[in-house]
């Protein structure tokens, strides 16, 4: 499915309808450029589980974790060197509970779960996104 979105409230929107349609326990890889996004469309996305503030970016710290109707763990691995360092905080069995979003996942993609969902975010414009996921 592809989904162009004009400003980060609308890609916000889109993946709130998205996470209608994903249980946990699951793996949702982000994949895009800096700035493309990915964080707007966590915010969407954990807004459909009822978690309405303090969703941000987890760059410095790695992961964020918010509980609302589902556990929500929010992992940025763009600062991450090897796997050791993802085992260290414990990233094998957080990933097995709740639903778990990865930005910057490309290095990692042989540890995650062979079904995992890819969303690619695009910036096409200033505010422009093409979002393009799997058939959910």
């Amino acid at each position: 499915m592809e989904y162009i979105t004009h400003s980060p409230e609308e890609t916000e929107a889109v993946a709130f309808e998205l996470a209608k349609k994903i249980k946990a326990p699951r793996v949702v890889c982000l994949t895009g450029d800096l700035g493309a996004g990915k964080t707007a469309f966590t915010r969407g996305f954990a807004r459909f589980f009822g978690i309405e503030k303090g969703v941000s970016s987890p760059t410095f710290i790695i992961m964020h974790r918010y509980n609302g109707s589902e556990v929500i763990n929010h992992y940025d691995l763009y600062r991450i060197n090897d796997y050791d360092e993802l085992a260290d905080i414990g990233f094998e069995e957080q990933i097995e509970s709740g639903i778990s979003l990865i930005e910057w996942p490309d290095a990692f993609m042989e540890y995650l779960p062979e079904d995992r969902i890819v969303i690619k975010i695009t910036r096409t414009g200033e505010n422009d996104r093409l979002i393009i996921t799997e058939d959910l």
